[in-house]
Order: structure tokens, then sequence, then C-alpha cells
């Protein structure tokens, strides 16, 4: 084991490099196209439908962009991304339900969990997140049904923008409505290009009905083994960590370090008030140091401005979630009679940014100054 991580949150890729940065080169569009009959042999979405058990028929997209980087979308549960890995090595945890068909959510009480599949994003929202509650006479679930809701308009964009990026680009709408209730249009495009170890996520939400309506969104990032490990720590700029719970207060000081898989360890959560560098972004990161190999999330504080940690520690539940949000985790009814729960005027939209990628030692060097 290392003594000392090469990685610091000023090491975090931040722009996508205008060329297409493959196999330690820089390639123009003409350079790879005389060496290639199609650009998918070196990046590419291919379509595709699981074929069994509660799978069936759910539509996965799956992206590879050269550079060892590999990340899969589903359009048919909230255009979340349910797997991500790097050079074979997993960047996220997946839990035991596997990517179950929008069909079976399960809306009463915690029975959202037995669709969570996790992976690197899970999107919570958007009238309702945190624990099930009931608001004004309407029950909601757990984190509510957004990421059950398959999108529609879904269209893949796979092409040269000059003569040096080669971009995959993924959009769909998703819905969220019902008559007598709110229409909420979450627009979501997920961006990459050839050579690169990151995704982008831009997200709009637009209150499409006549009235205000309250709007959350939470971006449940999931980190795995091998990212997650007993080497692995957290690096993040946070200036106050609030524990939830006894467990996670007992633990405090050890909020940023993981620890090896125990049967039956409870969870933790710790809310973060993390601080933005100069350009209004924050950065964390979790980093195995045997490896030297991790993962990160960037968003801007400005629209995402609360963070939560989930810590799990447990067999078969081995996970950390790295969760920016647009307002406190809590319930619905909790956050209107704090009077903090999010509205959204008619015909007024809100956008999102977050940024998702692999941190490795032997990474765009240039770019880890």
């Amino acid at each position: 084991m290392s003594s000392k991580s090469t990685f610091t949150r000023q090491h975090l890729p931040r722009i996508i490099s205008p060329m297409a940065t493959l196999y330690n080169q820089e390639w123009q569009k003409d350079e790879l196209r005389e060496r290639c009959g199609d650009m998918k042999q070196i990046a590419s979405c291919t379509r595709y439908r699981l074929q069994d058990g509660p799978e069936r028929d759910v539509e996965i997209l799956d992206v590879r962009t050269g550079s060892g980087f590999r990340f899969q979308i589903c359009p048919s549960r909230g255009m979340d991304i349910p797997f991500a890995e790097f050079n074979g090595r997993p960047i996220c945890w997946q839990s035991s339900t596997g990517i179950t068909h929008p069909a079976y959510y399960e809306k009463e009480g915690i029975g959202w969990l037995r669709g969570f599949n996790a992976g690197l994003l899970t999107t919570c929202g958007l009238s309702s997140f945190g624990g099930p509650n009931e608001d004004e006479g309407e029950s909601y679930g757990l984190h509510d049904r957004i990421s059950h809701i398959p999108a529609s308009e879904v269209n893949v964009e796979q092409q040269w923008k000059g003569e040096s990026t080669f971009t995959i680009s993924i959009s769909g709408q998703l819905r969220q409505t019902r008559v007598f209730g709110p229409n909420l249009l979450l627009c979501r495009r997920i961006t990459t290009t050839a050579g690169s170890t990151f995704l982008t996520v831009d997200d709009t939400i637009t209150n499409e009905g006549f009235v205000p309506e309250p709007a959350v969104i939470l971006y449940h990032c999931n980190f795995g083994f091998p990212v997650v490990s007993e080497f692995s720590r957290i690096d993040a700029p946070s200036q106050k960590q609030s524990p939830l719970g006894d467990f996670a207060t007992e633990t405090l000081n050890s909020w940023n370090r993981m620890e090896t898989p125990k049967a039956g360890m409870a969870e933790r959560c710790y809310a973060h008030q993390m601080q933005a560098d100069e350009n209004g972004m924050v950065r964390a990161a979790i980093i195995n140091e045997k490896l030297d190999f991790g993962a990160y999330i960037e968003y801007r504080a400005k629209e995402l401005p609360h963070f939560m940690q989930w810590k799990t520690m447990a067999c078969g539940t081995y996970v950390t979630g790295l969760e920016p949000s647009n307002a406190p985790l809590k319930s619905r009814d909790v956050l209107r009679e704090l009077g903090q729960l999010p509205s959204l005027e008619p015909g007024e939209s809100w956008n999102f940014q977050v940024q998702l990628g692999v941190l490795e030692s032997t990474l765009h060097k240039s770019d880890l100054l």
C-alpha cells in the first residue's frame, strides 16, 4: 500500500479535451478514419434489451469511449446509469435486485428498495425524496418514482464535432405527472467523447403545469468495490459533517475512511457542508490508495447546495454514496414544515449538471496539474 495517494482534488479533470486522446496520442478525425472502417471500432453506443427474469424488456444503452471507460444508460428506468467500469474494474456498486422492469415498482413504504439496483447513478425525486411520508393528504414512497419512469424521445447521437472531437450524446425525456396533479418534465442529456474517462449529466426540470409545484432532485451516486475497500478514503472539501443517528455519531471521526465488510453492520449517513472552489464547483472523490484507483463526482454548488454521504460497510451492501441535492435530504412533509421545500413556478425551469468519472495514476498526466 502506498503511504500517500497520488491524487488530490486538484487532480480531477475539468474539461473535455478538444482532441480525441487515445493510446497516449492525440488524433484528428481523418487520422482515425484512415485506420478504422467505423468509429464503432473504438467508441460507440450499442442498444439492447435484457431478456431474463424481472429484468426482461429493460432497455440498455451500452457506451464505450475507447479509453477503457464503459458505462450503461437505462431509458426504461429514469435514464439512470446502472453500471460503469474502467479497464474491467467496476466503479459502482450493484445490488442484488438487478435492473428490474419499471412495472415492478412498489410505491408503498420502502418498496422502492426492491428495485434499487443502485449503479453509478439512481435519480431520486421529483415530487419527494427521503423516507416515506404523507404531505397535504397524498402519500409518497421512499425517494419517489422518477427512477422508475421510462424515458420518451430517446435519441443517440454519435458524431464528430469539428476535426478532433468524437462525441457520444444520449438524450431523453421523463414526465412525472398525473391527472389533477403535478406535470414535471425532466429532460436529460448524458455526454462523453472518444478517449474520455468521464461523462456529464445535463438535466433540465420544467413545471409544465399551471400552478407552483414542489420539485426536488437528488443524485444518488453509488461507488463500490474496488473503488471502495479498506484501503480507500474520501477526498472532499467538506467544512462540516453532521451525522444522522447514534452509529453515525459514534463513528464521525472515520467518515472519510472505508472499512472491511462486516455482516449486519448498520448504515451511516452524514450531511456535509461543502466548500465550492473559485469556479463555484464541488469535487469529491473516493480513492483506493493501494490501487491508486478511484472515482469522482463534480457539480455546481449553486444548483445543488446540499450533500449527503451514505456509507454502508455491510457484507453484500458494501457501498458509499455521494449524493448532491437541491434540498436537504428530508421527507417532503418535513421540508414543507421547515420552509425548505423548493417550488417551481408555472413554466419555470431549473438546470443541473453532474460529472462522473474515473481516477487512475496513469490517466491524463497533463490534466492532473
